[in-house]
């Protein structure tokens, strides 16, 4: 199993398994099944809003139809798909895989567009995407040309393992929780969803990794918001520090 680590804002290395070519190509062949489901009804529907229509109304009607609704999606499915949900198309969602950027940030318009320029050479001519399955099988990230080119790799996200940010809004009210930490307000969303994710992952699993991760975690937070030495008891802590953050900024 291979691994990657992000920084994140506080300064908190974090570990993510990045995906397999097998978890790619599986991803890949169900985006091909959705598309040609997609092409199935849209020619379907195409050809009952031609079919009324005499010869040359049908062929001037017919390509604009074809091309707005047929061949561009065909073309940009998966640059524009994977911008709109941050690196995730359908077949990735499925596989619980994400394209982000080799620092860990979320990839940009022109890294999902790079990536796609090169499909052409990975899958295309590359042996129907046996050439990237060899490059992103033998290279240290797990990445394919298009992914090199464009700086990005892609990981395993288990989203049945991670809250939400509406899992973290819903933690508590005003009503039933008095601050302890004002300095809280510092931090961000992300932030907040990095510590409930890692009470979850200790909660979970409780391993001498996670521990570890969720004490250097604690220490940070609690240098960030001016705190002389951080609480003995640290998974209370951080949860105090999640519910604070919810009541005074929300």
């Amino acid at each position: 199993m291979k691994t990657i680590s992000f920084t994140t804002s506080q300064f908190v290395t974090i570990d993510y398994e990045l995906a397999s070519p097998f978890y790619r190509a599986v991803a890949a062949f169900l985006d091909l099944i959705f598309l040609c489901i997609y092409f199935l009804l849209a020619s379907y529907l195409i050809d009952q809003n031609l079919f009324n229509l005499d010869w040359n109304s049908r062929m001037n009607r017919g390509s604009f139809l074809t091309a707005f609704f047929i061949r561009l999606p065909w073309l940009l499915y998966s640059p524009v798909i994977e911008y709109l949900t941050n690196g995730r198309s359908l077949g990735k969602l499925i596989m619980g895989i994400r394209v982000v950027k080799s620092n860990g940030e979320t990839a940009g318009l022109r890294e999902y567009f790079t990536r796609w320029i090169f499909r052409i050479v990975d899958i295309w001519v590359g042996g129907f995407g046996f050439l990237a399955l060899l490059v992103s099988g033998t290279t240290e990230k797990r990445q394919r040309i298009g992914d090199i080119m464009a700086d990005t790799v892609v990981i395993k996200v288990k989203d049945t393992q991670l809250y939400g940010l509406k899992d973290v809004l819903s933690i508590k009210s005003s009503d039933t929780h008095i601050p302890t930490y004002p300095n809280v307000i510092r931090f961000s969303d992300e932030d907040m969803l990095l510590i409930k994710n890692t009470i979850l992952r200790v909660q979970r699993y409780p391993n001498q990794a996670n521990k570890d991760f969720a004490v250097e975690l604690a220490n940070e937070t609690a240098r960030l918001i001016g705190l002389a030495e951080t609480p003995r008891k640290r998974m209370e802590f951080l949860k105090t520090v999640l519910q604070d953050y919810v009541v005074l900024t929300r």
